[in-house]
This record gives C-alpha cells, sequence and structure tokens, in this order.
C-alpha cells in the first residue's frame, strides 16, 4: 500500500467513527428523552425537565413530599464500563441532627456522593453486608438510631446488587440504584455509554420511593 493510500484509508475511517459517533449521539439523546415518559405517573403534579444532550429529571411529590428522580450516566471511572445511575431524592425532613451515608462498594470516583466528605467511618454491623461502607458526622446517633432504622429495609436495597448508596440528612434523603452497564463493544468503539435500558418502569420508581418513606417512617420509631 503507498503512503497516499495509506493516508486516504485513514482519513475514510476517521470519517467513519465520527459519522458513528454524531450517529449514536442523536440515538441516545432521543432515547434518553422518554426515560421517564412511564414512571412519571408515580408521583403526584409531576413535571418532566429535558437537559441538552443528557438524561431528563422527572419532579413532584409523593405522600406530600417533593420528589426529584434524576438518571446519571457516570463515565469516569478507569478501566470500568459506564453505569447508569438512578438518583431518587426525597425532600422529607427527618428526625436526624447529622448526616450518615452508606454506600457499597465505594471506589472513591462517587462524584455524585458526599461520601468521601464524611469525616467519620462506623464499623459495619456483621448481620450487615460486608462490602457497605458507613460513615457519618455523628457515629453516637448513626449506631443509635439510623442504623437500627435501615436494617428491617435493607436486604430489599441491596438483594439484588444494585443498590449502592443510601444518604439521610435532617432534610431529606437519597437512593441510589444501578439501573443498567453499558454495553462493552459499544464503548469501546464509540466511547459513548448504550445502556439497554430505555425506561424507568413505574413499579420500579414506587418500590424505591415507598422504600425511601418506609426508612423515614423508620426513623420516627427509633426516637
Amino acid at each position: 500500500m503507498t503512503t497516499g493510500a495509506a493516508v486516504a484509508l485513514a482519513v475514510a475511517g476517521t470519517a467513519a467513527l465520527g459519522w458513528l459517533y454524531r450517529r449514536d449521539h442523536s440515538v441516545a439523546c432521543a432515547r434518553r428523552d422518554g426515560f421517564f415518559d412511564v414512571a412519571r405517573n408515580a408521583l403526584e403534579t409531576p413535571e418532566i425537565m429535558t437537559t441538552r444532550g443528557d438524561y431528563p429529571v422527572l419532579r413532584g411529590t409523593r405522600e406530600g413530599y417533593r420528589t426529584e428522580l434524576r438518571a446519571l450516566a457516570d463515565t469516569i471511572q478507569l478501566r470500568k464500563l459506564p453505569v447508569l445511575w438512578l438518583l431518587v431524592t426525597i425532600h422529607r425532613p427527618l428526625r436526624l441532627r447529622s448526616h450518615f451515608n452508606m454506600m457499597m462498594r465505594p471506589d472513591n470516583s462517587e462524584y455524585y456522593s458526599a461520601h468521601g466528605r464524611m469525616p467519620e467511618r462506623v464499623s459495619t454491623p456483621p448481620d450487615w453486608p460486608q462490602e457497605a461502607v458507613l460513615r457519618c458526622d455523628d457515629p453516637a446517633e448513626a449506631r443509635a438510631r439510623v442504623i437500627p432504622a435501615i436494617a428491617p429495609h435493607l436486604a430489599q436495597f441491596t438483594g439484588d446488587n444494585r443498590g449502592k448508596e443510601i444518604f439521610l440528612s435532617p432534610k431529606g434523603l437519597r437512593l441510589v440504584y444501578r439501573m443498567d452497564e453499558g454495553q462493552r463493544g459499544h464503548y469501546l468503539l464509540t466511547r459513548l455509554p448504550f445502556f439497554n435500558c430505555t425506561e424507568l418502569r413505574r413499579v420500579m420508581a414506587e418500590d424505591l420511593l415507598d422504600l425511601g418513606h418506609r426508612i423515614a417512617r423508620s426513623l420516627e420509631d427509633t426516637e
């Protein structure tokens, strides 16, 4: 092959990859736009906020409290496939003085979480998954009230290995749940995440929201 032919082939390959990137980006945006269409009725007065080139955000109320569901495509983890997280935030005041965070298998790449900024680590109870790392800013309250409140509900959240994080604060709580993992071949070729999960099912949204409210009510019972 001559030098000119090699250059032409390289240019053609680059152009093809560029076209593939643009095509897949457009397809990904279209898939993302409808992600919350089915789950929206899990909330009262639902509102879907669209964001350019990213997943929309679903907001509304449930049990009278402001609620937000946000999908997050995490592509920053080195040597790992992209992950699609679902962040469920419930703005329900909790009877707490402090903050508490349980993270499954943290690797210091969880930029969406306050876990790494929590000053104190609490021992994981022996009957909890030992991959769970517990951090807080008040160990006494964590041991006396938070851990007992979460314990009855933990198996539901972690049993399928998709529950990632439980965060509690005086102002509310957040659950982070793994929805999907990107396709390896597609990501290696285009460096764009491609997820088979194209929508959040209403029953899944309701299960996670109800779980959050049950944890909140359990905190009230541990006073």
